[in-house]
């Protein structure tokens, strides 16, 4: 199909193409590829992508340019959101199972590694390109010139975080990341807490697996929180570690021992269960001692998260699966044997990510082209 238009150009303004505004075509490509393209980046490689582009709709792409377009509308995303402009699409007065039951809104925050691409290893890709460029040339192809070599990082890991919201069913959640600090995550959670509101909620608390960094901006950021769980699961592997040390591990003595001990935090609470601990140790010497007062530690440190009989009687969630798994679906595509990452790259995977798995935010605040 051929389509003719009309371009206007004006010394002071430049080109002007009607048409492709009315068609939504203000960028190189349509709003409608951008859209696929993002969508099938998220699942899987980009040479996979530019694949099953070609395929579905024909449209021709090399990986190089799906990668560039999926990552340029991520940093486009990842703008918006700093500026509020992709807000959450629920607030907290929707927060309620039944129209008589009271709000309830849950915050949760985690943290996650992903494998960054080394200057050595940046060097390494480069000569193969240049290798394979080489190639081409003898075979008669024009290339254009490469552009400057991107610096690689002077570290293998880095660290992304994320702070998540949802209600009591886990129908309504939104989720924020960030490649920055623990003070670039405490800024998220109270933007996007402002933007709920969560102070508006009757019912609001965090489940979280209790690492000081965590802790500490819940209370700096978000002080209106009624209270701060402890994930039941990150303290059942702490009590299954001491266990496997005690009575040695996947044996019957150590599942009873481990049992015993998760009930009574939950029926008596976190003080019962630390003066048994610490009578216990007087019984043991060594590895076994330590293993006992190492699991003591972590509960007298956590008391005021593990009140889980209060908890339990208010009807307050002590696990954080929620979190748990929009990490792993964030990271889906980011993980994986021999995957690695820059910092732009890792930033724009983890806006679209938060974009397309948030309630219903990518149909409602995805950028749609003009109606004609």
């Amino acid at each position: 199909m051929t389509v003719r238009r009309r371009v206007y150009w004006a010394n002071q303004y430049g080109c002007c193409v009607p048409l492709d505004a009315w068609l939504g075509l203000a960028e190189k490509y349509s709003q409608g590829v951008r859209e696929m393209v993002a969508r099938l980046g998220l699942d899987g490689s980009y040479r996979k992508g530019a694949e099953d582009l070609r395929r579905l709709a024909q449209i021709g792409l090399s990986y190089q340019t799906f990668r560039a377009v999926f990552q340029r509308q991520g940093q486009q995303v990842c703008q918006a959101q700093r500026t509020e402009a992709y807000g959450p699409t629920f607030t907290a007065e929707d927060c309620r199972q039944r129209p008589s039951d009271p709000t309830c809104l849950i915050t949760g925050a985690d943290g996650f590694h992903v494998a960054l691409i080394t200057d050595a290893e940046q060097r390494k890709r480069r000569e193969k390109v240049k290798q394979r460029r080489r190639k081409l040339r003898r075979q008669g192809h024009k290339l254009k010139a490469l552009p400057p070599r991107r610096r690689g990082a002077d570290q293998k890991w880095k660290e992304a975080k994320l702070v998540t919201f949802y209600d009591l069913g886990n129908h309504r959640r939104h989720t924020a990341a960030t490649t920055g600090n623990h003070q670039a995550l405490g800024r998220l959670m109270r933007r996007h807490a402002r933007a709920l509101p969560l102070d508006k909620a009757d019912r609001k608390y965090s489940v979280t697996d209790g690492a000081d960094w965590i802790a500490n901006q819940y209370r700096r950021q978000l002080p209106m929180l009624d209270a701060m769980i402890l994930d039941y699961y990150h303290l059942r592997d702490q009590t299954i570690a001491c266990a496997k040390a005690l009575h040695g591990e996947g044996t019957d003595a150590a599942t009873q021992w481990r049992k015993a001990l998760c009930a009574t935090v939950q029926e008596a609470g976190p003080l019962e269960v630390v003066t048994q601990l610490g009578g216990l140790a007087k019984h043991h010497r060594g590895r076994k001692r330590q293993a006992v007062q190492g699991l003591q530690s972590y509960i007298g440190k956590r008391v005021e998260m593990l009140d889980y009989p209060r908890f339990l009687a208010e009807d307050f969630q002590i696990g954080s699966g929620p979190t748990e798994a929009q990490c792993k679906c964030l990271t889906a595509r980011l993980k994986g044997r021999g995957r690695r990452w820059n910092r732009s790259g890792i930033d724009a995977h983890l806006a679209l990510g938060c974009l397309y798995h948030n309630s219903k935010q990518w149909t409602t605040c995805w950028p749609n082209a003009k109606a004609p």
